[in-house]
């Protein structure tokens, strides 16, 4: 990253709801983006992308999600994120940002758009929910991966006793994303990763379940983004990780749909 670009930062902290929101606006004078990171992850995951978008006037403006990073702690629930999104807007002054989140914070960024219609523009960086379905198997096989996955969900929060990543797997159990998707009021783009990072980590029979998730769910997430206007879908060819594996396009995706010349 230049000098120019780190000089320009400017750290904050935004107290929401009684937690301190960690921030740091990297200036510039253009459209305002808010990025968000994934669960367990921090801010710093954006910066390979910051200096991309400042380097094209984009004021970008990164946070740790609450109980993450350099943030306060906090248990998670879907209003809390968004209601400290909200705040840091406010203390920012920020006229209506985009939102680009990644995994956890591209949840949050397709929640935030489903009730901010003055949003120019929200972006899911291959964020799902818990992959407890739908699977791309008959009945029988789908009762069985489901079954697969929850236990293998179960087991990992035991082992990891920890109240945050409990509640945590118990808020992502309870959104429904593709419902989520289906009620946008801004324009929406979901990307999904089709590199196999993810899966290989897996033990067998959880792999294979989880495959049987993602085509399950891109299927169904194409017959939303067929009946759904401001929902496009886009397929890169990264593992999860999407915007450290290819800033450059990730950046170049913003910059497109954020410009009046792209057209929705």
């Amino acid at each position: 990253m230049s000098d120019a670009v780190t000089s320009s930062w400017s750290d904050h902290v935004v107290s929401s709801g009684g937690v301190d929101i960690a921030v740091r606006d990297h200036g510039g004078g253009g459209d305002a983006v808010v990025l968000l990171h994934g669960g367990g992850r921090t801010m710093d995951d954006w910066r390979l992308v910051t200096p991309l978008l400042a380097d094209a006037g984009v004021r970008a403006v990164t946070v740790d999600l609450r109980g993450h990073g350099r943030s306060g702690p906090a248990l998670w629930s879907w209003q809390d994120a968004i209601d400290d999104l909200a705040a840091v807007i406010d203390h920012l002054g920020l006229d209506r940002p985009a939102l680009v989140g990644h995994s956890l914070g591209g949840i949050v960024a397709a929640v935030w758009a489903a009730r901010h219609p003055e949003c120019p523009l929200a972006v899911n960086l291959d964020g799902h929910t818990n992959p407890t379905g739908p699977f791309d198997l008959d009945p029988d096989a789908t009762q069985a991966a489901e079954q697969t996955m929850r236990e293998f969900l179960d087991a990992e929060v035991r082992r990891a006793a920890d109240p945050a990543l409990a509640r945590l797997v118990a808020e992502l159990g309870a959104l429904d994303l593709l419902a989520t998707y289906r009620a946008t009021r801004c324009p929406l783009v979901v990307v999904q990763s089709t590199g196999l990072g993810t899966e290989e980590m897996l033990p067998p029979e959880v792999r294979e379940a989880f495959e049987a998730y993602r085509r399950g769910f891109a299927r169904e997430l194409a017959e939303v983004a067929a009946t759904t206007p401001l929902l496009s879908v886009v397929d890169v060819a990264t593992d999860h990780y999407v915007q450290l594996e290819a800033p450059g396009p990730v950046a170049d995706l913003i910059l497109r749909r954020l410009s009046p010349a792209a057209g929705w």
